[in-house]
């Protein structure tokens, strides 16, 4: 019978493996943020429940992968990468997949909804962020891919490349939360001023997620470049 590898070994032949792995279960969060809001825009609150509690239970296994890593990342020399960068890109990956469940979890208790008039540009800022999440991945993966080898500057280059793509996706969330929030200030008189407070808050939380994704990918370009 094969003898399964201790953690803590697979994190020193392998580390960017396992953040691979934690950066994919982050993202599984996120990509539920779509349907979530699909749900709450339509008043349909026990799907939207549904949805968050599956949000919370992606986030639980990203907590559960994070924790690991934290427990059994070795402190000795024989590391292929920094155990303080791979600490510091296991960190900025979560905060992803605790963003997005802080999100669901503001929305639900309070049972938010956007006017329908700014439904439309909602759900292109949530698309452009998930794609600066889903990049920011691929960056992680990227990195992975090239520790297999060893790291190059052509294959360092690359990175720089797709990390310069998720700069871009941020900046373009950036511009479409400043135009959402414009749109929901002429239709504020149609909700309660307090809904209207939480409502700016979530626009901030969602774009909150590329910010994230930005530090993920900036985090892994160190990481190849190191």
């Amino acid at each position: 019978m094969a003898v399964k590898p201790a953690l803590s070994d697979v994190l020193s032949s392998s580390p960017l493996s396992i953040m691979e792995r934690h950066a994919e279960a982050c993202l599984d969060c996120v990509k539920r943020l779509d349907s979530y809001f699909e749900a709450a825009q339509g008043g349909n609150w026990a799907k939207a429940e549904k949805l968050q509690l599956e949000i919370s239970r992606l986030e639980g296994i990203a907590d559960d992968i994070k924790m690991d890593v934290r427990r059994n990342l070795p402190r000795g020399l024989w590391m292929s990468v920094s155990r303080a960068d791979l600490l510091e890109l296991v960190r900025v990956q979560d905060k992803m997949a605790n963003e997005t469940k802080d999100i669901a979890g503001l929305s639900l208790g309070r049972q938010l909804v956007f006017p329908e008039k700014v439904e439309k540009s909602l759900f292109k800022f949530i698309a452009t962020v998930l794609e600066a999440a889903e990049k920011s991945v691929e960056v992680v993966s990227a990195t992975r891919e090239l520790s297999r080898t060893a790291f190059g500057a052509r294959q360092a280059k690359a990175i720089v490349s797709k990390c310069l793509l998720v700069e871009k996706i941020e900046r373009r969330s950036d511009e479409m939360q400043l135009k959402l929030r414009a749109k929901l200030r002429k239709h504020e008189e149609e909700i309660s001023p307090v809904d209207a407070i939480f409502l700016y808050q979530l626009l901030s939380n969602i774009g909150e997620i590329a910010d994230h994704a930005e530090k993920v990918s900036h985090r892994a370009q160190i990481i190849a470049a190191s």
